[in-house]
């Protein structure tokens, strides 16, 4: 099997080559049972078309428009040597002998946690049990998940950092269906290049071609296609000609994978505190926003396991200052407005949340974004901070619970329980006050917001005024919250 020959990909409508998919009108619709698989595919997707098409800007904008010919794509595929998209091939290198090699079920590359029972091992599903096969086709992708998506944390001693980092979040632009958002997430090679600080002589070989070496890699020296499918490990996948279901897309295969082999390359990029103690430099991976900080630029990373990603929207649009780091945002997305200038497009953010070692959620939200999001970013930055007002609003009149007398951690976690209910439900809110981010005026989207965020900041108080309304106590420190919550409303 070939990544980019044969049918590979899993749709509503059975497998399908990747040329299919860029070269049909029809639309697919990608089939995966989880949604970090899902964002893993898109990613690798995008990144596949860009080391077969190698766009320039102008080039791209055509594709985009006009579609890609089956003519093209068979002239593209003859100018590189697809021999290493073969399945046996592909982000794989030969393990060194005598190398102790570890071996890990499947499931640890779906949810990259550890299939344990300790609270941080907490799966993502019920038994671990409910994901054990992988169709050799999803081994790909798996694959792919480990070295870009996963934090190497979650493999504990035998675990490695990859190129982008751990746990980092991806911002992706959706379009109007599967093809154009492949095309839009394509990285023109003239972009890139204007936009980083590679080496005239930056290595492009991928890493199974030619295997990373020596102590520290530094990000210079990567191109953009070694970079796009940058290994931290060597890597295999044991097949079984056993008929089986596959967990991963549903579909039916011959071929089945429940293990997997690793062992992780022994230097080290930017994106470690060793790496970039040695200068190797955080590579700027095109599909996630980053802070710059003194000592180097690091990925973007969800927080917490009660983390939500509208609080960061604005940075990863337009950037955010502060006085110790500047968060940037995404080359995809600055390609995107700067570069593209094509209409209206969607976000897409997504990725894992990293809590010590181990993996607790997911991040997979979906953000509709102006018509120019060069001319209207205000409006969304209007809308995210109207959030970010109100959450403080809450998190102040709560604070009211302390120094009643009572346990700190008891109170805080009246609190804490609170204010994850209204991030949650403020991400809803927000998503859909950004469906009339072009049909609204400024000043209407702005008090739309803060009205929205205001009465779920109160309903939320309210709930837990009724609940803690017979211990006196806390009811009367709530009384005083109250107080201040409705006097610093904004208007």
């Amino acid at each position: 099997m070939n990544l980019l020959k044969d049918p590979f990909i899993s749709t509503t409508d059975g497998k399908v080559s990747l040329q299919e998919i860029l070269t049909s009108d029809k639309d697919y619709q990608l089939q995966y049972f989880f949604d970090e698989t899902q964002l893993a595919m898109l990613q690798m997707l995008s990144s596949l078309t860009t080391v077969v098409l190698k766009p320039r800007v102008a080039e791209l904008r055509c594709y985009i428009a006009n579609g890609v010919s089956e003519a093209h794509y068979q002239q593209a595929l003859e100018k590189i040597e697809t021999k290493w998209f073969e399945g046996e091939r592909f982000m794989r290198s030969p393990f060194p002998n005598k190398a102790k090699i570890a071996e890990g079920p499947i499931t640890k590359l779906v949810s990259g946690i550890e299939c344990g029972s300790s609270a941080n091992a907490m799966g993502l599903f019920s038994e671990a049990s409910e994901v054990t096969f992988s169709c050799s086709d999803c081994t790909h992708v798996l694959n792919y998940n480990l070295h870009m998506n996963i934090k190497g944390e979650c493999f504990g001693p035998t675990g490695a950092t990859g190129i982008r980092g751990g746990g980092a979040i991806s911002t992706l632009i959706a379009g109007e269906n599967l093809k154009q958002t492949i095309l839009l997430n394509v990285v023109a090679c003239d972009f890139y290049q204007k936009n980083t600080a590679l080496d005239s002589d930056a290595e492009t070989r991928y890493m199974w071609d030619l295997p990373p070496q020596g102590d520290y890699y530094y990000a210079q020296n990567i191109g953009l296609e070694r970079g796009l499918f940058a290994l931290a490990y060597h890597i295999d996948f044991k097949l079984e000609d056993k008929q089986e279901n596959c967990h991963i897309c549903g579909h039916q295969s011959n071929n089945i994978s429940s293990t997997f082999r690793r062992l992780k390359y022994s230097g080290m990029y930017g994106s470690t505190k060793n790496g970039r103690d040695n200068n190797a430099g955080w590579w700027i991976h095109p599909y996630t926003p980053r802070t710059v900080k003194e000592d180097g630029s690091y990925a973007v990373c969800a927080r917490d396991q009660h983390w939500q990603s509208w609080q960061e929207l604005t940075s990863y649009i337009v950037g955010k200052e502060t006085n110790k780091a500047s968060v940037k945002p995404a080359l995809i997305i600055n390609q995107f407005q700067n570069a593209l200038s094509i209409g209206k497009a969607n976000m897409l953010v997504g990725g894992n949340i990293a809590d010590q070692g181990s993996i607790t959620g997911r991040v997979y939200d979906l953000y509709s974004m102006p018509s120019s999001l060069i001319e209207n970013n205000r409006r969304i930055s209007q809308v995210v901070d109207a959030g970010l007002q109100q959450k403080d609003k809450l998190s102040t009149a709560f604070n009211k619970l302390f120094g009643i007398g009572y346990d700190k951690k008891f109170v805080g976690g009246i609190k804490e329980q609170a204010m994850q209910r209204f991030m949650a439900n403020a991400q809803q809110i927000i998503q859909q006050i950004l469906l009339d981010v072009d049909r609204t005026e400024a000043r209407l989207l702005k008090q739309s917001a803060i009205a929205a965020l205001n009465t779920e900041a109160k309903k939320i108080f309210n709930s837990v005024q009724q609940k803690y309304q017979h211990d006196l106590p806390i009811f009367k420190a709530l009384v005083k919250g109250e107080y201040s919550l409705y006097r610093t409303l904004v208007e």
